[in-house]
């Protein structure tokens, strides 16, 4: 994995083509460029009722990569939760 050396931000998926992803981040629509490989991990979860995905700042390109231990990913995690609990905690119970 490589480090998080910029800042990134989460965007909520919307669609997903063959070549692409749109999600919305802060209310706006963004369409993202997706490899093979990334389209085919989009295409298993897409059916999931909200799906979160880590996106670079620049809103280029998706960051799948992130470990799930990374303190970024929970402070931006938690910003969509409205709880007291980590989101980190939440997904483990499968909240």
């Amino acid at each position: 994995m490589r480090p998080l050396d910029r800042p990134f931000t989460m965007g909520q998926l919307l669609t997903l083509q063959q070549k692409t992803v749109s999600v919305l981040i802060y209310g706006k629509r963004y369409d993202i460029p997706v490899s093979v490989s990334e389209h085919q991990l989009l295409t298993a979860i897409a059916q999931d009722e909200i799906v979160l995905l880590p996106v670079n700042f620049n809103r280029t390109r998706l960051l799948l990569d992130i470990p799930e231990t990374s303190t970024q990913l929970e402070r931006e995690l938690n910003e969509f939760t409205d709880t007291e609990e980590s989101a980190t905690d939440l997904l483990k119970e499968g909240v």
